[in-house]
């Protein structure tokens, strides 16, 4: 009869069963397996197999009563042999023959423990997945873990060979082919000594059950290091070169100081070395100005990362962005002075104290922490910008000189990386500058009487850029201002700088008091013929406090959006028109006049508010409808609304910048207007001040009749004397009164010195001696001239007294063609 195999966990139970072992018992696998071994051995004593056990340990066999299936016992020879289980436990490998016919079994066995427990060479199972299940001492001893570790491990988890897989996919062509690998030398390092090259000769075969079945492999690894020198030479180069471009992939992946130095010294710890730090110079934070090195040197520690037994070493390489001075002579003091690094392969106290607060006494060095030691300078265009540092325990093989070598390479390109972040920080903090410089402050958005307005800017806050995103508010003549937002194209310095730009020849064309039209015509004109600006889009509405009339001009900007009182919305139909210095060639802009209802508000915006990645800007636009919607709360301020609208859109990890401008027409019953039309005739005159009087004493002006009645009476002349077509006036009170004279001769007039003996030629003089303000403006039928006055000081303190329903204008005489109320010009 055959020998039999079989093995006990550490209870007793039977885990595994060959074929040999059915023939000899007659039990099937399925009958075997989970049950205890008194199954097999005949009144087994307690402790048979804790006593197989220590017979194994003294080389010796037992001679032990089995049991078969049909209840017939004999002798047999049990041989053991220690199989290490997951958890660290241990059960049995056993096999049993014949008295007397086994001495060859006995042999065998005999050869198989003493070759696992004393052979020089390491010998290594292998499952079908390449997970380890046995290994002796010597591979323990290889690889620097214990036998434990390497039980359940994936053999790629704790060898890293420098063939780039290779090895791996050789184990795995001997599992499928069952062709051995003989003597294949490979350079390696292990997990357990990550820093120490090897080179092994190894050899594996297929294992197999009496069935056929492929059980796993087995090995065979002779350590050849010191034949294979030259080998391990070049994978010592190799390794230092992948670990050269592994870094240049995974260090400065970012333009953040910070993060740039966690980088490094996530990257080096524990591949490198077991600690690392990176500190910078405080004066390069400070602006990159550094000061002359023939004083201390002050550092600031970016980033430390360790993995250091003794917690006094690792308290040296602590992540706590601590500062440090180094005074004239130190080591450290030197790096940074010459750029020269330097390596300690044996760290003593002087390096410590070195390493700690130079001021402190020195200290011995942990008998369990570090062991040796790199202080490499940061060196960038010329610049020695700090120092990094790379410490390895005293378990691990010291760093020598090739280590500085790389040492150097890993703190030139981390180097490099902090100094374009340091550039760059400094250009955005310019750019940021530069950007808060140009955008309106706060005094400069206030609202007037008849308008309220709020704003929100928002720069991007997950990257490091700028944009061209700005808003305005701009006052205008008589009761009218212009409500801007607009956006040029680009997210850097330049974008913010062709900003100002744009913004500052808005401001002057406004002051021109163009036509809305007009205005972004001559502005687009300026953005194509100009080098520093890019494209740009904006909306341009320019509103009137008085009578609520409002112009919307738009150069490819998303649309307004009008909130009315009772929280309904709706979208400005407004021309959407080219973003400007598009230069198509007769660019035409269209506006779009509207009258503002009482308590709405327009709602001005970039697309940072409403552009979504992956989604259409109407989604955007629906979004932002969605979120005006609903009447607002009593006594809600304009700002409370225009914030919790940014706070409701936009997430705080955006990548654009935003603009938002909100203007509310409120309610203003002591605000009312008059417009009428006449002909161009000598007695239009007379009526025009016969409307004067009735209209300032229905609303309480009766001080300001006469100013009113002199002035009017010289622009109506002008206007009749010079008009082919019908003259239009416009008389509005709001914080002041302003009147206005319209008609269709596109001349504008301009003061001139009249002689003593001229009788024309004083009119435009008298008006600007007498009224607060005037001036004229173009509009597309004609022009327009306008005088302003101050409103008297209402008696015993009260307000004026306005008529009632002061949205209606006052009765005109029965001799004028026309009477009522709409635009004029651009309201």
């Amino acid at each position: 009869m055959s020998i039999a195999s079989f093995a006990l966990d550490h209870a007793g139970r039977i885990s595994a069963w060959s074929a040999d072992a059915r023939s000899w018992f007659g039990h099937s696998s399925a009958e075997a397996l989970g049950r205890h071994y008194d199954l097999l051995i005949a009144e087994a004593p307690p402790g048979a197999p804790a006593a197989a056990l220590g017979a194994v340990a003294s080389g010796d066999g037992r001679v032990m009563s089995v049991t078969l299936r049909d209840g017939s016992r004999r002798d047999a020879l049990l041989t053991c042999s220690p199989l290490a289980e997951p958890g660290g436990t241990t059960g049995l490998l056993c096999q049993i023959g014949e008295m007397g016919r086994s001495p060859r079994s006995e042999v065998q066995s005999a050869f198989a423990d003493a070759l696992m427990r004393t052979s020089p060479f390491g010998l290594g199972v292998l499952d079908n997945e390449l997970r380890y299940v046995m290994v002796n001492d010597a591979l323990a001893e290889f690889n620097g873990m214990s036998v434990g570790d390497h039980l359940g491990s994936r053999v790629g988890e704790v060898v890293r060979a420098a063939d780039g897989g290779e090895y791996e996919k050789h184990l795995r062509g001997v599992l499928e082919t069952g062709e051995p690998l003989h003597n294949v030398v490979l350079a390696t390092r292990s997990q357990g000594r990550r820093d120490r090259d090897k080179a092994w000769s190894v050899s594996f075969f297929r294992l197999t059950g009496r069935e056929g079945q492929v059980l796993g492999l087995g090995g065979l690894i002779v350590d050849v290091t010191q034949k294979e020198t030259a080998l391990l030479d070049a994978s010592a180069v190799r390794q230092r070169l992948a670990l050269v471009n592994q870094a240049g992939s995974k260090v400065g992946t970012t333009l953040e100081l910070a993060e740039t130095a966690r980088e490094l010294t996530a990257f080096a710890v524990p591949e490198f070395a077991d600690a690392a730090s990176v500190e910078v110079r405080e004066d390069f934070l400070g602006g990159g100005r550094f000061r002359s090195t023939d004083r201390p040197v002050s550092t600031v520690r970016l980033a430390g990362r360790s993995v250091l037994e003794d917690a006094a070493d690792r308290a040296l390489f602590a992540d706590d962005r601590s500062e440090h001075l180094y005074p004239v002579g130190s080591r450290t003091h030197d790096t940074v002075r010459t750029g020269r690094p330097w390596l300690s392969d044996d760290v003593d106290a002087a390096d410590l104290a070195d390493l700690d607060d130079p001021g402190a006494p020195a200290r011995p060095p942990g008998r369990n922490g570090l062991g040796s030691l790199i202080t490499a300078p940061l060196l960038a265009r010329g610049r020695c910008l700090g120092l990094v540092r790379f410490g390895r325990s005293s378990h691990r093989d010291p760093l020598d000189a090739d280590d500085l070598k790389l040492a150097e390479e890993l703190a030139t390109r981390t180097a490099l990386s902090l100094d374009n972040a340091r550039m760059y920080e400094e250009e955005r903090r310019i750019a940021v500058a530069l950007q808060r410089d140009m955008l309106p402050g706060e005094h400069e958005i206030t609202g007037r009487p008849g308008l309220e307005v709020a704003s929100h800017y928002r720069s991007t806050s997950r990257s490091a850029k700028v944009g061209g995103d700005w808003f305005d508010v701009i006052p205008l003549s008589g009761h009218r201002v212009a409500l801007v937002v607009g956006d040029m194209m680009g997210h850097d310095i330049q974008a913010a700088a062709g900003m100002g730009q744009l913004r500052t020849a808005m401001h002057t064309l406004a002051r021109l008091d163009l036509e809305p039209v007009d205005l972004l015509t001559r502005l687009d004109d300026i953005v194509q013929n100009s080098p520093a600006m890019q494209h740009a889009t904006c909306v341009y509405a320019v509103y009137n406090t008085v009578t609520r009339a409002c112009g919307i001009v738009n150069a490819g900007h998303p649309p307004p959006v009008l909130r009315h009182r009772d929280g309904s919305t709706e979208i400005v139909a407004v021309d959407p028109g080219v973003p400007l210095g598009i230069g198509l060639g007769g660019t035409e802009f269209a506006v779009v006049d509207i009258e503002l209802p009482e308590d709405s508000t327009l709602v001005l915006y970039t697309d940072g508010l409403i552009e979504r990645r992956g989604e259409d800007i109407e989604v955007g636009i629906e979004s932002l409808r969605s979120a005006l919607g609903g009447p607002a709360p009593a006594g809600e301020a304009l700002q409370e609304l225009c914030d919790g609208l940014v706070t409701a859109l936009v997430d705080l990890g955006g990548d654009d910048d935003l603009a938002v401008l909100m203007a509310r027409a409120p309610s203003t019953p002591e605000h009312c207007w008059i417009r009428c039309k006449l002909p161009p005739e000598p007695r239009s005159v007379p009526l025009v001040r016969d409307l004067v009087r009735r209209t300032l004493h229905d609303w309480d002006l009766d001080a300001l009749r006469d100013t009113v009645e002199l002035l009017m009476s010289e622009l109506v002349t002008n206007s009749v004397r010079h008009a082919r077509g019908q003259v239009e006036i416009q008389m509005a009170r709001g914080e002041t009164l302003v009147v206005e004279v319209a008609d269709d001769d596109e001349r504008l007039p301009h003061l001139t010195r009249a002689a003593d003996d001229d009788e024309r030629g004083r009119g435009l003089t008298l008006v600007g001696d007498i009224a607060a303000q005037w001036g004229a403006r173009s509009i597309d039928s004609g022009k327009v001239v306008w005088f302003e006055l101050p409103l008297p000081a209402p008696d015993g303190g009260g307000p004026p007294v306005t008529p009632s329903g002061g949205r209606s204008p006052a009765p005109a005489p029965a001799a004028f063609p026309e009477t009522g109320q709409g635009p004029l010009g651009a309201g």
